[in-house]
C-alpha cells in the first residue's frame, strides 16, 4: 500500500513541476523564470501606485508589462504575441488608451485588463505571469 502512495504523490510531483513549461510550450513561448520583486515607492515604478498605471519591464520572453487593475491588484503578462510565437513579435502599448496592446508584427490587439484577445490573427491571449503584493510597497511577479 505505502508503495502505491508513494507511486501516486511522486506522479502529482511531476505534475506539478510540469506545468509551468506546459503553459509555454500550448503558447509556444519559451520558458524563462521570473521572479522580480517591484519598488513601487521607487520614482520609476510610482506609475505602478494609482490604479489604471502600467509599467513595462525587462524579463520574460520579450519584456513583461504590468498593470494596476484594482485596489491592490495587479497583473502582469509577457510581451511576447501569441500568434506565430516563433517570429518573436513583441507587443506595445496603443498610444488611443492605455487598456489596449498592439503586436508589431501581426496587429492582433490584446486586453492589459485579462490578456485576452481583441483582434485577430491572435486566437490566445497573452502569458500571463503571478503578481502579488508582498508589503504595501513590494509587487512580486514571477511564475
Amino acid at each position: 500500500m505505502s508503495k502505491i502512495i508513494s507511486a501516486v504523490f511522486f506522479m502529482i510531483l511531476i505534475n506539478c513541476g510540469c506545468k509551468k513549461e506546459n503553459i509555454n510550450q500550448q503558447l509556444g513561448i519559451p520558458y524563462v523564470d521570473v521572479d522580480q520583486y517591484i519598488l513601487l515607492n521607487n520614482p520609476q515604478n510610482i506609475g505602478l501606485n494609482a490604479v489604471g498605471g502600467v509599467l513595462f519591464q525587462q524579463g520574460g520572453s520579450r519584456g513583461i508589462v504590468i498593470y494596476h487593475r484594482a485596489y491592490e491588484e495587479y497583473v502582469a503578462f509577457d510581451r511576447h504575441c501569441t500568434w506565430q510565437p516563433e517570429n518573436f513579435c513583441t507587443i506595445s502599448s496603443d498610444s488611443s488608451t492605455t487598456v489596449i496592446l498592439n503586436c508589431e508584427c501581426c496587429s492582433s490587439r490584446f486586453s492589459l485588463i485579462d490578456g485576452s484577445v481583441l483582434s485577430g490573427p491572435a486566437i490566445n491571449s497573452l502569458l500571463q505571469y503571478n503578481a502579488q503584493l508582498t508589503d504595501a510597497a513590494t509587487l512580486h511577479v514571477y511564475n
